[in-house]
This record gives C-alpha cells, structure tokens and sequence, in this order.
C-alpha cells in the first residue's frame, strides 16, 4: 500500500527543485527506506494486494514521483480509522507525519541516491497472509457461483459448513482468509454453528445460497456466532495472550462467501477461498464473540452527498471491547461509534478498499447500561466515482454490493 508518506514525495516533486547544499543528502538505506517499510511495505511487497515490490530499492526509484502524487493527492496512504478517536495497533503505518513527507520530497529532488550499505537495516515485514496457522480449512472443491438469483444480480452469498476435526475446545489466536478469486470475492464472513444453527445444505459439497439469512446461523447465539469478516484491505487478526475466540468439537466452521460479477470476471470463474487460523488449547481469560452491531432502517437520497444516519444502542451487561470492524459498501465516506464519553473508532474518510479489524492497544471496558451510538454516512451523490448505480437512486440497506450497509462488527468479551 502507498502511505500518506507517498503522497508527500509527489507533492515534492513537482515544487522548487531548490535544494540546501550544505544539508546532507538523505539516502535511501539511511533515511528513506525506513518510511517506505514503515508505511508502504504492508501491501506493497512481493505478493501484497498492492501494485509493486516497494521492499526493492530500484522499484521504489522508479516509482516515487508517483508514489508522491498519491500522497499528495489523498490516494494514499489508504483511509483508516483516526488514531486520534481511539489508538489500535498499527496505528503508525498508516499515518505519515509531514516529515517524513517531506523527506521522500527532498530525496527525490536529490536524484534518489541509494547510500552505503553499512546504514541497511534488517526488517520484520507484516505479511498478508497468516504465516504460523496450525488450522487451515478450505471449500472443499473449487465453486463457480451462478449468479443467477434475479432478484440479486450480480450477487451471490454461498455459505459452506467445514469440519476442523478437533477433538477438544480450541481458542483462536489469529485469523485470516485464504482468497482464491479475488476478482470476485466481495468479502468473507466467518462463524461457528452446530447443527441445530446450521443452514440446511450448508454442509453439501458446493453449500448453500444463504443471501437471505444474514450470518448464516439462527440467530441464537447457544447454536451459532460470528467469529470474523474479511473485506479488502484487511490485515491478520491477532489477539493478546489473555484473549481468545472459542470454537467447540461439536462446532462446524460456517465460510459465509459474497461473490460480486464484474464486468471483468471471467464467464468460468471458480473460487476455492478458505481460512487459516492460529489456534490453541490453552484456555485465555477472556473469551471473545463478534456482535454485529448495525443499522438497517435507512434509505440514502438520491443526489445526497452527506447523507448520515445514526443509532443509539444500550448495553446489558458490562463487556471488554477488543476491537471493530467497520463495515459500508462502496458509497461509505465516514463513521463513528461513540459513547456519551469516549470515542471507541471513527474517520471521515472510509475506503471500500481498505477495511480493517482495529485492535485495541488495550481492551475498552464498557460498564452496564453503557449508551453508545452508531453513526454512518454515505455519499451518494452524481460526482462520485465509486457509483455502481449511475445516475444515482434512492439505496437502502441491503447484501448486495449495489446496496448499503451500516455495521461496526464489535469483537467483545464479558468483562470480570
């Protein structure tokens, strides 16, 4: 991914080439990879979801006046939650300060020189992948998704129920999907079920079309829960050492799929998509659910762009909160969730192309009869370029990516 830092290089290059001759040049081993590793090598690396292998210096070389001009021109780095609302983990990657902006600016005014090798450093790079699963469970053979609901076009929710054959309780560490076709998969919803929350047919081969059954389980949460969502953009889920997601031997792992046909997918299309986990027998303090936490009753105007709407809600019980997943489709433009005093995640600034999981630094502990609120906006007017319905029309909350949605997918435990 191209960071904010990117954007500062473009922004440079295309002002007073005026330099200080009595600075000392920046290099790239001493001064200018560091930013680049900091905040452009999580997907920007060799098999990352971004364009280029920016851990190379002659790629970086060739590509900073545009990696500047995305910097500049708020293309990067992607949008993400405001560590000024809440900090999470990470938070750093993906805010460049105006320094170091400023230093891939000067750099490149000085013909980008690469330096002395003694001032290389060694990285540990996040990887988009899960490197330590000891679980990994996948559709068991390759799907091609029809498309053919006509009340849904273009949508298909495929749901398929797999046996993890473990034998005793098991706490996930860490998560991520295995994506097969990209090019077609809109975003992966994981959940846990036993039979009786079991969809019928889920368990087939090639699942079970489940576009009308939300989280493909019941609804009682004795019989079936969230575990996690994956959306483009996101990153491994971890948890600390005290925390954990349980999963039960007479539980199946439900892979609720949303496959999108654009107009580039291939007519033969097949996907396979799975997910790897970090998985232990050790038995955390806190055991951590997914809530769905959402807003349904809503329609956007047509033409409106800054259409907002917000819900209150009100907590039972006392609960932790690990982290949010904020969730909109392709018209989302900002979201907030809130309580009377304090900020749990918000930006004025969402991109359908980078959705993460935002882990707390440290657990949010929420009393009872805790008020919180949820608010989204959406922008839903002619001059946005992410409209799949053009001219704009009136949308409402639906699955399918042409529709909307409002969630914040709260990963939360019941505070001791």
């Amino acid at each position: 991914m191209i960071s904010l830092t990117y954007l500062s290089i473009l922004f440079a290059c295309n002002n007073d080439k005026s330099k200080d001759s009595t600075t000392e040049s920046l290099t790239w081993t001493k001064d200018i990879q560091p930013i680049v590793e900091q905040h452009c090598v999580r997907c920007h690396q060799e098999d990352g979801q971004g364009t280029g292998d920016y851990t190379n210096f002659e790629t970086v070389q060739a590509m900073a006046p545009l990696m500047l001009d995305a910097i500049d021109g708020g293309r990067m780095p992607p949008a993400a939650a405001d560590p000024d609302c809440h900090d999470y983990q990470d938070s750093d990657k993906f805010i460049i300060p105006t320094e170091s902006r400023n230093a891939i600016e000067e750099w490149i005014d000085n013909d980008m020189p690469y330096g002395n090798e003694e001032d290389a450093q060694t990285y540990t790079r996040t990887m988009s992948k899960l490197e330590n699963a000891n679980l990994t469970l996948t559709i068991t053979e390759p799907y091609k998704p029809t498309f053919s609901d006509s009340n849904n076009p273009r949508n298909e929710y495929r749901c398929f129920a797999l046996e993890h054959n473990q034998t005793e309780p098991f706490y996930i560490k860490a998560l991520h999907p295995i994506v097969d076709n990209a090019a077609m998969v809109h975003h992966v919803v994981l959940a846990k079920a036993n039979d009786n929350g079991l969809i019928e047919g889920s368990t087939n081969t090639e699942g079970i079309d489940c576009i009308e059954d939300g989280a493909f389980v019941t609804g009682n949460y004795q019989d079936g829960a969230m575990l996690g969502g994956w959306a483009p953009g996101m990153s491994p889920v971890r948890f600390p050492e005290e925390a954990g997601l349980l999963v039960r031997p007479n539980e199946k792992i439900v892979i609720q799929m949303h496959y999108y046909q654009s107009d580039s997918l291939e007519d033969d299309a097949t996907d396979q998509s799975g997910y790897a986990f970090e998985i232990t027998t050790d038995v955390p303090d806190n055991v951590v659910t997914m809530f769905p936490l959402g807003i349904h009753n809503f329609t956007i105007p047509a033409g409106d762009e800054s259409y907002t709407i917000t819900d209150d809600f009100e907590l039972p019980i006392a609960i932790n909160i690990w982290g949010v997943f904020p969730h909109m489709h392709v018209l989302g433009s900002a979201y907030e969730m809130y309580t009377e005093d304090e900020c749990l995640i918000a930006s004025d600034n969402y991109d359908f192309d980078n959705q993460l999981t935002y882990m707390h630094k440290e657990p949010v502990r929420l009393e009872a009869n805790t008020k919180f609120n949820l608010s989204c906006t959406w922008n839903n007017g002619a001059d946005n370029p992410n409209l799949i319905l053009d001219p704009p029309q009136d949308i409402g909350y639906g699955e399918r990516t042409d529709e909307e949605m409002c969630y914040a997918f709260t990963l939360a435990s019941i505070a001791q």
